[in-house]
């Protein structure tokens, strides 16, 4: 029962980060807290999972969106 909800928090992060992409694909600066969101989610499940290399490449971009929405901000 628990892998159920294990995979559950793995589709909600991929839903999340595939709405940022949707978002970016509009030009609104919204994706950035959609793929924030997304890319923590992913931290949660890569932890669950004990998947250490996509925990840390999920905070790698965690980081890379926060500079992409300070980048975004400066440039408007």
């Amino acid at each position: 029962m628990l892998l159920i909800y294990v995979n559950i928090i793995g589709w909600v992060g991929f839903f999340f980060i595939v709405l940022g992409y949707y978002l970016n694909s509009k030009k609104q600066i919204n994706c950035f807290y959609s793929w924030a969101i997304g890319n923590i989610i992913f931290m949660i499940y890569a932890y669950l999972i004990s998947s250490y290399p996509m925990l840390y490449m999920s905070f790698f971009t965690f980081l890379m969106n926060c500079y992409g929405y300070k980048k975004w901000v400066e440039d408007k």
